[in-house]
């Protein structure tokens, strides 16, 4: 932090000395290294300020192509703030300048910005599909560019493409995140980590931190929890190496979130409040301070809702006890022990899906099977089977969770049960979905949406991206 306060004072009376000397080109850059070195230290409104300096003299004074860089760092430092429409302004007069005098290069980095601003939009707001529509095609032709100049890189004596490639191959691989293709992501994300050990880009690399950042995510959404602690844990080191503290806090909060999902609590939360601590350094980031915050006060409720699991075990151990012990002649006694046991399961397997504990939920849900049984009571079984066919899908073990969902849906059909037959139905179909078989998950939505009637339980479980 002192060396850059010094770096700062050092800029500050550089560009008072050109302005005293009249030397406009000089002014610029250095309101331009201004506003980079309070970029790096989160200041984002105070370089947005001189960026507005450097982009105003080169406006004046310089040639237009001094002006795409400015544009760029201006677009930047709009879309870290969430001014979204400020920042396509700028990243639409960078490329338009790139398009004017023809340079690929600006052309590549324009793109790739105003993808990055769309992709942005739309998360913020899923119902904007035109914000989607303009992120892929931006991304696209970022990537088709990046892929042409590093094919071209000799004759343009550079070897700076290799970063626009592989940062192409991270936005995509993003992009592919979202839509929930984790299949394609992993691959694009992993060929981007080739192309960097191909090309011999160093381990301290920015480009291998997104790549290794996104890669966490990927593993942590496929519950491959080793894979997604070697990601994230090489992305936080390279962060703290180069140094990165944005990226630093966003891999600490990764990490925290794997901890959060193994229900390891204090883990999680000694992760958040490292990176609070980051953030609260970063003087712009309030966005990120506000995600990590909420971020704890998830984690603190998940810690009671834990507590509470493990009373209501308690609780059940004593039932299960007790109908253990009971003699064969106090049938209906044992009976209603066992509807207590039943009633016990049902909020032991609400409270694991309030925190994502799904091998507890499949612990409960087949026990609830198991007494469901001996209770004979059909619809109950039926949605035994279905709790279980749910626990192995967040488990992300498809092939068991459509055995099971089948299950559910034969004994829905054998009681004439249409509610129950078009949930397991549409949990069919998410398994198949979730594993590429889109004709066939399509196929299952459909049979849902007939043995719904009306439809409302479609709607209510199918996303609107399969039945367009």
């Amino acid at each position: 932090m002192a060396r850059g306060k010094k770096d700062l004072e050092m800029a500050r009376a550089g560009y008072r000395d050109a302005k005293n000397r009249g030397d406009h080109e000089e002014e610029a850059r250095w309101a331009n290294q201004m506003g980079h070195l309070l970029k790096e230290r989160g200041e984002y409104v105070e370089a947005l300020k001189w960026f507005r300096i450097d982009y105003d003299l080169s406006l004046k004074h310089l040639p237009q192509k001094q002006l795409m860089p400015t544009c760029q760092s201006i677009g930047e430092m709009y879309l870290r703030l969430e001014r979204f429409q400020d920042a396509l302004i700028y990243q639409k007069k960078h490329l338009q300048f790139a398009q004017e005098v023809d340079d690929l290069v600006e052309q590549q980095r324009a793109s790739t910005q105003l993808g990055r601003t769309f992709f942005d939009i739309y998360e913020k707001d899923e119902g904007n599909y035109s914000a989607l529509e303009n992120a892929k095609n931006y991304l696209n032709i970022s990537m088709d560019l990046a892929r042409t100049l590093k094919e071209d890189a000799p004759s343009r004596n550079s070897s700076s493409f290799v970063k626009e490639l592989v940062d192409a191959y991270n936005n995509m691989g993003l992009l592919k995140i979202y839509l929930e293709d984790y299949k394609q992501a992993e691959r694009v994300l992993l060929d981007g980590l080739r192309i960097c050990d191909d090309e011999e880009v160093g381990d301290n690399d920015e480009g291998r931190t997104r790549l290794h950042h996104n890669l966490g995510r990927i593993y942590i959404e496929k519950k491959e929890w080793e894979k997604a602690k070697e990601h994230v844990n090489t992305d936080i080191a390279i962060c703290q190496n180069i140094p990165h503290p944005q990226g630093e806090a966003n891999g600490l909060i990764n990490l925290g979130l794997i901890h959060y999902k193994l229900q390891k609590y204090e883990d999680a939360l000694l992760c958040y409040n490292k990176a609070l601590r980051i953030a609260h350094d970063l003087e712009d980031e309030d966005a990120l301070v506000q995600h990590i915050k909420l971020n704890i006060q998830t984690t603190e409720e998940a810690k009671k809702i834990m507590n509470d699991l493990v009373q209501e075990e308690q609780l059940l151990k004593k039932l299960s006890r007790s109908v253990s012990t009971m003699i064969v002649t106090a049938a209906e006694r044992k009976y209603q022990l066992q509807v207590q046991q039943y009633n016990s399961l049902k909020r032991l397997i609400e409270l694991a899906i309030n925190i994502e504990a799904w091998p507890k939920h499949l612990e409960f849900a087949k026990r609830s099977k198991n007494i469901v049984k001996e209770l004979v009571d059909k619809e109950k079984l039926s949605d035994a089977l279905l709790e279980i066919g749910e626990a192995y899908y967040n488990l992300c073990k498809y092939d068991k969770a459509k055995k099971w969902f089948t299950k559910s849906w034969i004994v829905s059909k054998s009681i004439g049960n249409l509610e129950g037959e078009a949930i397991a139905k549409i949990n069919l179909g998410n398994v198949l979905d979730s594993t590429g078989e889109w004709a066939e998950a399509l196929e299952a939505y459909q049979e849902g949406y007939n043995c719904s009637g009306e439809g409302a339980l479609f709607t209510a479980h199918c996303s609107t991206e399969y039945a367009l």
